[in-house]
């Protein structure tokens, strides 16, 4: 018989040893995480776990976690008749990598666990307050972070009895996403082209920007030559994203592309100047002809002998520079990228302007 009692007393030892390292925390990997394959303290106590929601609170604003900040994490598990509550809680990404640094905000009430990837509670901070227990620990984000960072915590009420019987295993997650900060931008300027001398209002839009904080400038540059520009007149800010703006456009500036800038915003290419129209008492108006057009190899352009002829593109590059020699000139445009072009023609000093378009 004294054989028989001290086999039971070497099989209740170890398992007596195991149930006290629990009382003083999780041995680690419990969380239900993926990370952690799921498992919780089911693991080594009776029972399934339940599901809850809010258990895991935080000071991570709305907006989400910056990379580099530190932040608290307090987990809170509450069960009617509790007599012990432990708990442990791990970071990971969307892909369950453990993520961030655990840092002890309460050292005597945790302690690490899971090769300091996870904090769970020690023999100190197991006894509840009344039918809850609360925990908190500091998460500092990676930086570099990743999109979103997931807390799993799982809890463990237990009864008390000494055993792993009757104890309530609880699990709980919150994600947060990273913080983005704004990225202002225009998006489009209606219309997105006028004439030479062109004096009216136009229409800027952006995305994520804040202009009712007031706009102090709205300036065209040539994208080919930032010294040639206009600016607004008069801007009228109707929303955080659109703003109304007078503008004039000088008769002889540089017709193409132009870039919009609002303050320190930049939209490349975002406005095109186009040649002005031909005035009714231009003889070069009926002297000027353009066809077929649009054109796809060659182009014929008509013209008093000895005038000049310009092609630009509509980011003011010159293609071509002809002079007539014949009242009619056949130009090859088969190695020009389809879209529009500006013809000039002047002569005696009386200048035309016609557009083509390259198919």
């Amino acid at each position: 018989m004294k054989i028989i009692y001290k086999a039971l007393l070497l099989f209740a030892l170890p398992f007596t040893l195991v149930l006290y390292s629990y009382n003083s925390g999780s041995p680690g990997g419990k969380t239900g995480s993926a990370g952690d394959g799921g498992n919780t303290c089911t693991d080594c106590h009776s029972g399934t776990s339940q599901s809850q929601t809010g258990w895991i609170t935080s000071d991570i604003p709305a907006e989400g976690f910056t990379a580099g900040d530190t932040y608290t994490i307090t987990a809170t598990g509450t069960h009617s008749g509790v007599v012990k509550f432990g708990f442990e809680l791990t970071a990971e990404d969307s892909f369950g990598s453990k993520i961030g640094t655990l840092s002890l905000a309460e050292p005597t009430r945790t302690k690490f666990t899971n090769a300091n990837k996870a904090v769970t509670h020690t023999a100190a901070g197991n006894t509840p307050s009344g039918n809850s227990n609360s925990w908190t620990v500091d998460w500092t984000a990676p930086d570099p972070a990743p999109s979103v960072v997931k807390f799993n915590a799982a809890f463990n009420a237990a009864n008390g009895n000494g055993n792993t019987g009757g104890d309530q295993i609880y699990t709980s997650v919150i994600s947060y996403d990273l913080y983005l900060p704004p990225n202002p931008q225009i998006t489009m300027v209606e219309p997105n082209h006028a004439q030479q001398g062109f004096v009216g209002e136009l229409t800027i839009t952006g995305d994520e920007t804040d202009w009712t904080s007031g706009v102090d400038e709205v300036r065209f540059v040539f994208h080919d030559d930032s010294d040639v520009f206009f600016i607004a007149d008069q801007i009228t800010v109707n929303l955080d994203n659109m703003i109304t703006v007078s503008v004039s456009i000088p008769m002889d500036i540089e017709i193409g592309s132009y870039d919009v800038h609002v303050d320190e915003l930049e939209l490349e290419n975002g406005f095109i100047v186009d040649v002005i129209d031909a005035l009714d008492d231009n003889y070069l108006a009926d002297a000027v002809s353009i066809y077929p057009n649009p054109a796809s190899d060659h182009v014929v352009v008509t013209a008093p002998i000895g005038s000049q002829v310009v092609i630009s593109d509509i980011a003011g590059r010159r293609i071509s520079e002809n002079e007539f020699i014949n009242e009619k000139m056949n130009i090859n445009i088969s190695s020009y990228n389809t879209g529009l072009y500006f013809v000039q023609v002047t002569h005696n000093g009386t200048a035309f302007s016609g557009k083509l378009i390259k198919r």
